[in-house]
């Protein structure tokens, strides 16, 4: 359908901006399909159509925002950084600002500065951002704000104070839980690979094994056997196996992770690092 639409548009060249969204949908496909490669054609190929539109253009900022959100994918961190600092900038600036997507880049900014190890103060300060943004326009309860407090989750996880880690996570757990018919799988399996992590780390070995094997089966029936998310949970759930006790089936699970993480770009996150765009 994205193919067809471009071959409509480009019939007219005065919907550079049309085809450039169309660009972006596309890419957004192939990124959550697992093809990071074609993902970033199509986001090039739409920033190439809005290349003469001021810095702070939606679509541009949408863009980028997706690229870079591909870069911090494959962990392309130092990549991702410029992208992110500049759609912030654009998106502060503009007259009538978007809440969403700036909520959305101030996390993708976060997130950047965890894997570059710039723990503090920036990125708790644009995730507090992000909540606040996201509940202003959605409310408390929506699962649309729960990617900024698992990200919170994760960022305390790397800042070592695993207790108060748990607090977020298990508050966008509940949200997620009681809206679990409405909220995509690849979405939940993010979610509860966040939860093993915290979990792990604050000594509740089984609950850990438990949200891992779900973060996992969820994953496989949405996103796909060979996914590169999917290979990153793998090895999660691996690693968790193998500190329980259970070698024979961590070197199992650890076997199909290599095997998707030796041919796929991967996530340098730490696997806190959620699918922003499926909740949209």
């Amino acid at each position: 359908m994205y193919q067809a639409l471009l071959r409509d548009v480009r019939q007219n060249p005065s919907e550079r901006d049309f085809e450039a969204l169309v660009w972006a949908y596309l890419g957004v496909n192939e990124q959550d399909s697992g093809d990071y490669g074609a993902a970033e054609t199509a986001y090039n190929h739409g920033l190439a159509a809005v290349h003469s539109q001021t810095a702070d253009n939606a679509i541009l900022a949408a863009l980028e925002t997706h690229l870079a959100e591909l870069y911090i994918a494959e962990g392309r961190a130092d990549d991702a950084e410029p992208m992110i600092r500049q759609a912030v900038a654009a998106l502060r600036s503009s007259a009538t600002p978007d809440r969403v997507s700036l909520a959305t880049a101030n996390e993708d900014l976060a997130v950047v500065c965890i894997m570059r190890r710039k723990l503090s103060p920036e990125p708790e300060a644009l995730l507090r951002q992000s909540q606040t943004l996201l509940e202003s326009v959605y409310g408390p309860e929506d699962p649309r704000v729960t990617s900024s407090l698992l990200t919170y989750a994760g960022l305390m996880t790397e800042h070592r104070r695993y207790a108060e880690a748990v607090v977020p996570a298990e508050h966008a757990w509940q949200i997620l839980d009681a809206h679990s018919p409405s909220v995509p799988k690849a979405y939940l399996a993010s979610a509860l690979n966040v939860m093993a992590a915290v979990y792990y780390h604050t000594g509740r070995r089984d609950k850990a094994e438990s949200c891992a094997r779900k973060s996992v089966d969820l994953a496989t029936s949405s996103i796909g056997p060979t996914h590169p998310r999917l290979g990153l949970y793998l090895a999660n759930f691996a690693f968790i196996l193998k500190s329980a006790g259970h070698k024979n089936e961590a070197k199992a699970v650890q076997k199909q992770a290599d095997a998707i993480l030796n041919h796929s770009p991967v996530s340098g996150s730490g696997g806190y690092t959620v699918n922003i765009a499926s909740l949209r």
